[in-house]
């Protein structure tokens, strides 16, 4: 079919192209060490073929747990070669769930295209009785190849489902339902009746409109998490100081309380080492503000970000900058 959209597939491994052991295997196919061989996951497909001129790109397969700073900034470069070389109107990324949202929302701070960008996962492995994955990823295609995506940033699809790369987060191991955009709702959806129907626009700044550039780098500032519990102390987060990081995020209790031990360890480790302090929640949505209190003492409030995302944001902020009030400004803004 003529002038169909191009999409390039960029396989990074996952769920997505796993074999289990047999179609039941819905839990353990891990173990199993088996995956799709290149090319294989496309010829389930031959559907496709009406949507979209499909081309994948090699890059290295492995568990979305198994990732390293290294490995987004090598995907975000090879991106950008797709693109600087006009072979591809748009791209689709299959990736493991466990952080896709992480990485959803790194492409989403860092890339410099308005060009359709979409990450895609599933919940149950290529081999498993109802399979998630294959619709799944022709859903991400068809979201890749519509027009109506362009300047949306990094978006993720999952289960007929279209998330901002910002908002979106993991809520069950095993549901297929379990993605979800807990403040904020899904942009729209992939519908049965081949529809790409968008409801909102993001208005937080992404790709083009943010100020990272990473092109150059081979490594980003450390930024280590804690969490708060009852009677957390500051030992992990002088462990943090002590094994070289940069910026810390808490994951606090209720609206981002650390314990008062960690409020010591924090004060300590910032007066010094000059380490930036970011607090969040562990609860499951809303927002984390800062007080004049915890402005006049250095902190940074994570708004509504989930702390992993706001780690790998303020990693990203001190690559332009230590200070905390421009370091909010931009948890302000993107």
């Amino acid at each position: 079919m003529a002038n169909l959209p191009r999409v390039a597939l960029i396989i990074t491994g996952g769920t997505i192209d796993s074999v289990g052991k047999d179609r039941l295997d819905l839990a353990w196919y891990i173990e199993a060490g088996k995956r799709l061989g290149d090319g294989e996951l496309l010829q389930q497909l031959p559907e496709l073929k009406e949507i979209a001129e499909v081309q994948e790109i090699p890059f290295r397969r492995l568990p979305s747990h198994a990732l390293i700073d290294k490995d987004w900034l090598d995907l975000a470069r090879t991106i950008h070669s797709i693109f600087d070389g006009d072979k591809a109107d748009g791209v689709v990324i299959t990736h493991g769930t466990n952080t896709i949202e992480e990485t959803a929302y790194f492409l989403n701070l860092v890339l410099k295209t308005d060009k359709p960008v979409v990450v895609v996962g599933s919940m149950r492995p290529s081999s498993a009785i109802s399979a998630d994955g294959y619709l799944n990823l022709v859903n991400a295609i068809k979201v890749a190849a519509d027009p109506t995506s362009k300047g949306r940033g990094c978006l993720l699809v999952m289960n007929d489902t279209i998330f901002n790369g910002r908002d979106v987060t993991k809520n069950a191991t095993y549901r297929v339902e379990a993605f979800q955009s807990r403040d904020l709702g899904p942009l729209g959806f992939a519908d049965g009746d081949g529809k790409i129907v968008y409801y909102h626009q993001p208005v937080r700044k992404h790709t083009v409109a943010t100020e990272f550039e990473v092109s150059g780098l081979q490594s980003l500032p450390r930024v280590d998490m804690v969490l708060s519990y009852v009677g957390a102390d500051g030992t992990m987060i002088e462990a943090a100081a002590n094994a070289g990081a940069k910026g810390i995020v808490s994951a606090g209790t209720g609206a981002g309380r650390p314990t008062p031990a960690e409020d010591a360890a924090f004060d300590k480790c910032f007066k010094e080492k000059g380490m930036i302090m970011c607090l969040c929640s562990r609860v499951a949505s809303g927002r984390v503000v800062r007080s004049p209190g915890l402005q006049k003492r250095g902190f940074v409030a994570g708004d509504n970000l989930q702390p992993w995302k706001a780690r790998l944001l303020l990693s990203l902020a001190l690559t332009k900058t230590t200070n905390a009030d421009e370091i909010q400004q931009m948890f302000d803004t993107y």
